[in-house]
């Protein structure tokens, strides 16, 4: 099913039931994670094809992007890449047993563990961003410069929103009614 039938359907269905409530925000924010949905079934399939995970490609891609010669500490990792320090854990034994990264020992401390791509992961992570680049070209092709600026500041208002809702139900234990 097209993702524009599956949002009507789920509005007008929802609107029978529940005709008491306004669903035009739901309806956009339903499209978004839609779109975000399949865009990330698309890139991990092609992730897999090149033989790592998504979550695996994030780790790799973030130590070439930030690491000196590709050499990060895996707190360092799980910050850029937002991981929990238990979901990277598995993701670099699985990157260290397919030779895409080596762990080393820290020569100025050896109590401080590093991670170091190697010259595969780095050729994974490059095929990888590159894909993951042309692809948001892609589904981005045909949008006008303008609508496209105009879209990002929507969006960069929507993290805010969603930002400060968290910051908000932090405080205060709940999400903000």
């Amino acid at each position: 099913m097209k993702i524009s039938d599956l949002v009507k359907q789920t509005v007008a269905t929802w609107s029978v039931e529940r005709s008491d409530i306004d669903f035009t925000a739901m309806s956009t924010a339903l499209k978004v994670n839609l779109l975000v949905t399949k865009q990330l079934e698309i890139t991990n399939q092609h992730m897999l094809n090149l033989g790592v995970t998504l979550g695996e490609f994030d780790v790799l891609a973030t130590l070439r992007r930030h690491g000196k010669n590709g050499v990060l500490m895996p707190t360092e990792i799980a910050v850029l890449a937002m991981i929990t320090p238990s979901g990277l854990t598995n993701r670099l034994s699985r990157l260290e047993k397919m030779g895409h990264i080596v762990r080393l020992s820290d020569p100025n401390d050896r109590r401080i563990s590093l991670v170091r791509i190697t010259a595969k992961g780095r050729r994974i992570a490059d095929l990888g961003i590159e894909f993951a680049a042309q692809h948001s070209a892609d589904i981005l092709d045909g949008v006008k410069p303008a609508d496209l600026a105009a879209f990002t500041r929507v969006i960069d208002q929507l993290i805010r929103n969603v930002e400060d809702q968290t910051s908000t139900s932090v405080r205060t234990g709940s999400l903000r009614k």
